[in-house]
């Protein structure tokens, strides 16, 4: 009887064998869907990798809450779905932010950098004082003038803001050591710039094309007695006295 058994358990086996092969592709199968089903929910719906804090860098005029405000980053929320540009447009929208960049920081964070506009001249604006960058962009209110940046003065009731450009311009291009005796700027268009020393002498600029070739020009007139200085057209410059 043991002999009769021995033939029909590996015929069982075989079948089982043969069963187990036709069923493997399905099986393999499932295995990948159920191991992608399980790492969509690990990234879009569990808590594993959401957002647990929010970092700032580069704030100095800001504040971090100020940009976590502005920032507006729902903590809970899965990495993975958070909108980074949508964040970044938010950010930028701060006066002070000249750049912004934001960044996953895998598995709970959501860093912040920022850029902040760095004053180079100051101009007076409907009845306040604003500090404003090299692109001319007003981003912060001031009790008054500050001593350690030239004052910027366009024609009009709110001013020429082609003018207010290139005046901004022209004032960030300027060396340390020319900048320092500069104390005002004035405009009534964008290719009138004059520049106000601080000793009373008076520099006739134009606009702010040919800068580097004015300020070599002015360096040497600026040696010879004058009272204005005209470096509008650098290859002619003129002096009055």
């Amino acid at each position: 009887m043991a002999r009769s058994t021995q033939p029909a358990a590996r015929l069982s086996r075989l079948q089982w064998q043969r069963r187990l092969r036709r069923a493997r592709p399905v099986l393999l199968t499932l295995a990948v869907l159920g191991a992608g089903a399980f790492a969509g929910w690990v990234l879009l719906a569990s808590s594993w990798l959401a957002v647990q804090q929010v970092t700032v860098e580069g704030a100095q005029t800001l504040s971090d809450a100020q940009v976590l405000a502005a920032a507006d980053v729902d903590l809970g929320t899965a990495l993975v779905r958070l909108d980074l540009d949508a964040i970044d447009r938010r950010v930028s929208g701060l006066r002070p932010v000249a750049t912004a960049s934001v960044h996953r920081t895998w598995p709970h964070t959501v860093a912040i950098i920022v850029v902040e506009r760095q004053p180079v001249a100051a101009i007076h604006r409907s009845g306040s004082w604003w500090v404003m960058d090299d692109e001319g962009v007003l981003f912060r209110q001031t009790d008054g003038p500050v001593a350690t940046l030239p004052v910027v003065e366009v024609k009009g009731p709110t001013g020429d803001q082609a003018a207010v450009v290139e005046a901004a311009s022209v004032v960030a291009a300027l060396p340390p050591g020319l900048l320092y005796r500069v104390q005002r700027l004035s405009a009534s268009s964008m290719d009138s710039i004059t520049l106000a020393l601080r000793d009373g002498r008076e520099v006739r600029w134009g606009s702010a094309a040919e800068t580097a070739q004015k300020v070599e020009v002015l360096s040497v007139l600026l040696q010879q007695p004058a009272r204005v200085y005209d470096v509008s057209v650098p290859a002619q410059p003129t002096t009055t006295r």
